[in-house]
C-alpha cells in the first residue's frame, strides 16, 4: 500500500480485485478462431518493421489462418482500451501501455491472460528481472511484483543528445555529476548558448523525473512508483527547484513554457543548440536528420527515465491464446531481437556482436550500462490514472513562473486524492460485475469518474488548440485542474464512507 495510514477505499479493492482476477481467469478459454486479430500501435519504428516480419512468418507457418491486423493509436487504448478489451471486439493479441493505470487496470479486472505457464513453455525467464518486472501485476494491479501478465520485447530510456561539433567550439565536456551539469550549462550560457526545451510538453514532464530520480534511489521508485511505502516528496522539490534555478539562470528560453517538444527537438537536429533532453524514439530521427557530430549521455546522477518498452498482452477474451504466445516468442528469439537492434531499436535479448547499426550501437552503450547499474526508474505519469495531465500543466507553470512549491504541492496533492478514488470506483465495478450489492454506488463513483475523465480531455483539447493564446490556455488549464482537485476529493470522501458503511444522507 502507498500509505500505511491511509487504507481507507484501499482495503476493498484489494480484495475485490483479486477475487474478480482469480475468477475471470480461472475459466477454460473460448474456442480457437480462425482468424488471428493483432494490435499495436507502433508506426514506422524499429518495432513496427520487426513486428510485421515475426508476424508474417507467423503466417506462413500456420497458412490456414488469416493474418487480421489494426494499427490503432496509442490515445485510442488510452481512451478505450479496457472496455473494448472486455467486449466481443478484444484482439487476440495486442500491444499495451505499460503502468498501474493501463496495464495493471486491465490485468486486475481480469481482462488480461496471467502468462505463467506460456512463460514455462517458452523460458521467458530468459527476460531481465529489471525488464520483466514491468510486465508483473499484483492482485491491485501494482507492477512490480505478481503474475506476469505482459512481455516486453524492447527498451527506451531518456538521456541527454549533444551536438559535439558545439560542444567542441564551446570548449565543453560531457558532465558526469549534477553539479558537472550545472556547470557546464552556465559555460554554454556564458558563450551564448543554451538548451533546447519545449517546455509546453511533455519535455517538461521528463525532465523533472530525471532531476527527481538523479538523487534518488530503487527504494524511492518502489515507493512512489509501486505504491510501496511513504513518498518521499524532497526528491520532486530539488526537481522543481532545480528547473526553476535554471529559468532564472537563463540555461533555456525565456518563453520555453510555450515551446512545443517537437519544435524543441527540429531546432536541436538543425543545428541551432548544443544540447536536449529527449528519448531513443529520437535517436533515428538524429541520425537522418543531423549534419552534425552528435553523441548521448546519460542524466547524472543515481538513475534515469526509462523502462522495458510496452508490453505485449493476450486478452482473456483472446480466441487464439496459443498462437498470441507463439507470436511473442517469435519476437523474443535471436533473429528478430537482432533484427530490432539493426533497425535502430533496443533489443533486450539481442546478440551484441550482431548489431551493426550505428545508431544503436551509439545507444546501446548507454542503455546497458543503466540496466547493468539497475538504473532504470520508469516514468512519472504510471502511479496514478490522469496523473500525466496533472504532471503536464503543473510543468508548463512551473517553466513559465518559476513556482517550485506550487509546482510540488499540484503533482502531490493529485497524487494523494486522485488514487484513492479511482481505486475505489473499481472496487466497486469489481463488485457489482460479482453479482454483490451496491450498484447505487457504483454508479456515483462512475459519475466522479466520468467528470475526471472530461477534465482530462479538456486539458488535452486545450493543449492541442491552434485558436488559443498560452496565456489563454494557462487559464483554461488552470480551471480544469482546480476542478479535477475538487471532484477527486469529493469522489474520495464518498468512497470512504461507503468503506466505513455510512448509510446517511448523500
Amino acid at each position: 500500500m502507498k500509505f500505511n495510514k491511509k487504507t481507507g477505499a484501499r482495503v476493498a479493492a484489494t480484495a475485490v480485485a483479486a477475487a474478480l482476477a482469480m475468477g475471470s481467469l480461472a475459466g477454460c478459454a473460448p474456442a480457437g478462431s480462425d482468424t488471428f486479430t493483432v494490435w499495436w500501435y507502433e508506426k514506422d519504428t524499429a518495432m513496427a518493421k520487426t513486428w510485421d516480419a515475426a508476424l508474417k512468418e507467423l503466417g506462413t507457418k500456420h497458412p490456414n489462418v488469416k493474418i487480421k491486423f489494426e494499427l490503432k493509436t496509442w490515445d485510442q487504448i488510452q481512451k478505450a482500451g479496457n472496455a473494448i478489451l472486455d467486449s466481443d471486439k478484444a484482439p487476440d493479441l495486442a500491444e499495451w501501455n505499460k503502468g498501474n493505470a493501463t496495464a495493471g487496470a486491465a490485468a486486475a479486472a481480469g481482462l488480461l491472460v496471467d502468462l505463467k505457464d506460456y512463460s514455462a513453455k517458452y523460458g521467458w525467464d530468459k527476460l531481465p528481472g529489471s525488464a520483466r518486472l514491468y510486465g508483473q501485476y499484483d492482485d491491485k494491479g501494482i507492477m512490480g511484483t505478481g503474475n506476469l501478465y505482459g512481455i516486453p520485447t524492447y527498451g527506451e530510456y531518456v538521456s541527454w543528445f549533444y551536438n559535439n561539433d558545439l560542444f567542441k567550439k564551446y570548449g565543453v565536456s560531457v558532465p558526469t555529476t549534477p553539479a558537472e551539469l550545472d556547470q557546464l550549462l552556465a559555460d554554454l550560457k556564458a558563450k551564448g548558448a543554451i538548451q533546447a526545451f519545449g517546455g509546453g510538453g511533455y519535455q517538461n514532464v521528463h525532465m523533472a523525473y530525471a532531476l527527481a530520480v538523479s538523487q534518488a534511489d530503487q527504494a524511492w521508485v518502489s515507493n512512489f512508483q509501486l505504491l510501496k511505502g511513504e513518498v518521499d516528496w524532497s526528491k520532486w522539490e530539488y526537481a522543481a527547484n532545480k528547473i526553476s534555478e535554471w529559468r532564472s539562470k537563463g540555461y533555456f528560453e525565456k518563453k520555453a513554457s510555450g515551446v512545443n517538444p517537437d519544435d524543441a527537438v527540429a531546432a536541436f537536429q538543425a543545428g541551432k543548440y548544443p544540447l536536449i533532453l529527449g528519448g531513443t524514439w529520437l535517436d533515428q530521427t538524429t541520425a537522418d536528420k543531423a549534419k552534425f557530430d552528435w553523441g548521448k549521455f546519460q542524466n547524472p546522477g543515481n538513475l534515469s527515465v526509462g523502462s522495458a518498452g510496452n508490453l505485449l498482452v493476450i486478452p482473456s477474451k483472446s480466441k487464439n491464446k496459443d498462437l498470441a504466445a507463439e507470436f511473442i516468442d517469435l519476437v523474443l528469439s535471436t533473429k528478430y531481437q537482432n533484427m530490432l537492434g539493426n533497425e535502430g531499436g533496443l533489443p533486450l535479448l539481442a546478440d551484441q556482436a550482431a548489431l551493426t547499426n550505428p545508431v544503436t550501437q551509439k545507444s546501446y552503450s548507454v542503455f546497458d550500462k543503466i540496466v547493468k547499474a539497475d538504473g532504470l526508474a520508469m516514468y512519472p505519469d504510471w502511479p496514478v490514472p490522469g496523473y500525466y495531465d496533472v504532471q503536464l500543466a503543473a510543468g508548463t507553470k512551473l517553466v513559465a513562473d518559476g513556482d517550485a512549491a506550487a509546482y510540488v504541492k499540484t503533482i502531490k496533492d493529485f497524487y494523494d486524492k486522485y488514487d484513492e478514488t479511482e481505486k475505489a470506483y473499481n472496487s466497486a465495478r469489481a463488485e457489482r460485475r460479482r453479482g454483490g450489492t451496491g450498484s447505487a454506488d457504483v454508479m456515483r463513483l462512475a459519475g466522479y469518474k466520468r467528470q475526471l475523465d472530461a477534465a482530462h480531455r479538456e486539458v488535452r483539447e486545450t493543449y492541442e488548440a491552434k485558436d488559443l493564446s498560452p496565456s489563454a490556455k494557462k487559464v483554461k488549464i488552470d480551471a480544469a485542474y482546480m476542478r479535477m482537485l475538487d471532484i477527486a476529493q469529493r469522489g474520495l470522501k464518498f468512497a470512504r464512507e461507503r468503506e466505513q458503511g455510512y448509510t446517511g444522507p448523500r
